[in-house]
């Protein structure tokens, strides 16, 4: 497009000429700017305050959310999904742990269509691919761990790894996790910040260099996914500062 700038009389116009490319930048959501509303609410399914954010999962304990910005999940396997569609993207999360045992965590999913219509795979069949759990980044107090969930309930490529430093209970620290296509395999990495002022520690640089088809199909996951965040163990976590990052 054009702009005209017009100069006082007797001096030449200055025409400027901008010429915009099409570019789909990174898209940035604050997921947990609802939760310092001033609203503290304690609630099963849905969010009263945020109809993208939903707790559910492993019986009927409810999540709090205190209005400060801080949402505490409690019991075993126990999570939130966060309805946002994600594909290549970046999940950040402070987490303050209260785990209750060495084997206590707190995992995060990505690239999920886990509750979508389909089979629950038993023993590794059968696989469906409406139901792709998604790629995983788990923390505990002396390590992390990561697998694929091929179909809703059956996993596959465990690893594992240990932490620069031991994640101790009530103190504060990030997690970053990203998911992205590269070359025909799927890049994920996941790095912890310990608040400390040393910034991120990358922990986790693994490839899924054979992934199935319905896990690489943009298309589907940019139509409807979600992320989970989700308390292991007879403990609770809370978390705080929530953000997703898609990616181009």
């Amino acid at each position: 497009w054009e702009y005209v700038l017009k100069r006082p009389r007797n001096e030449n116009t200055i025409k400027l000429i901008y010429a915009i490319k099409d570019t789909t930048l990174m898209v940035v959501f604050n997921i947990s700017g609802t939760w310092s509303d001033g609203q503290n609410r304690i609630f099963r399914g849905f969010d009263p305050d945020d109809d993208k954010v939903e707790v559910r999962a492993n019986g009927n304990i409810p999540c709090v959310i205190d209005g400060n910005g801080n949402c505490t999940i409690t019991g075993d396997r126990r999570r939130i999904y966060c309805h946002y569609n994600n594909y290549n993207a970046i999940l950040t999360v402070t987490l303050i742990p209260h785990f209750a045992g060495t084997k206590d965590n707190c995992s995060l999913k990505m690239r999920s269509r886990h509750n979508e219509p389909g089979m629950t795979c038993r023993g590794g069949s059968p696989l469906d691919g409406n139901r792709f759990g998604g790629y995983g980044f788990a923390v505990n107090e002396n390590g992390w761990n990561s697998k694929r969930e091929s179909t809703h309930n059956c996993h596959d490529q465990h690893r594992s790894g240990t932490v620069p430093i031991k994640i101790q209970n009530e103190r504060a620290v990030k997690l970053r996790h990203s998911v992205k296509d590269e070359g025909g395999n799927v890049h994920q990495i996941g790095e912890i910040d310990y608040m400390d002022g040393n910034g991120l520690h990358k922990v986790m640089d693994i490839f899924d260099n054979s992934p199935e088809p319905w896990m690489v199909d943009r298309n589907l996951y940019e139509a409807k996914s979600y992320f989970w965040i989700r308390n292991n163990g007879s403990g609770s976590i809370t978390i705080t500062d929530v953000s997703l990052d898609n990616l181009p």
